[in-house]
């Protein structure tokens, strides 16, 4: 329990370190890829808000991301990572953190699977920093569809909120 004198207010909450995160701004600051043949688009409406994340799988195939790259990490350190998310058919996605570039070192989140539903949900995953020792700004953040995504599969995520818990 935290106790505030009457004359102080309570510290401010953590800053997520996601730019853009409810898409707000359009496709700014988020990257799609597949090898296969999809799409990201920015659609309405959000799960609480005017825009959304929408990655539509035409064909599958074995690298389909949506990232973010540039993202700050602290080593050793505890993060929170939330989002809402759904998709039409119910297949989920996997979430992970690591190195943007080669050799895509492992910062503490790898294929952390997330079994969505066909309607908006929050997901929340908890997670430590590893595999760096001092402050790092190459850290990509990224949903993966590429195990699960079949043809025909629509995925809307929002929100997307990571903050350090220390």
């Amino acid at each position: 329990m935290v106790l505030f004198k009457e004359d102080s207010s309570p510290p401010p909450p953590a800053t997520d370190i996601v730019m853009n995160p409810g898409f707000e701004d359009g496709k700014t600051w988020w990257d799609f890829y597949t090898n296969g043949d999809g799409s990201f688009m920015v659609s309405s409406p959000g799960y609480n808000s005017t825009n959304a994340a929408k990655v539509t799988t035409v064909t599958g195939g074995t690298n389909v991301q949506l990232y973010q790259h540039g993202i700050p990490l602290d080593p050793n350190t505890d993060y929170q990572l939330s989002f809402n998310a759904y998709s039409n058919t119910g297949h989920g996605l996997d979430v992970s953190i690591f190195k943007h570039d080669s050799p895509y070192t492992n910062y503490g989140l790898s294929h952390q699977q997330v079994n969505l539903t066909t309607s908006w949900q929050t997901y929340t995953v908890n997670f430590r920093t590893k595999n760096f020792s001092s402050p790092v700004d190459d850290a990509r953040l990224m949903f993966w569809f590429a195990d699960d995504a079949a043809p025909g599969d629509i995925f809307w995520t929002d929100n997307v909120v990571m903050t350090p818990l220390n």
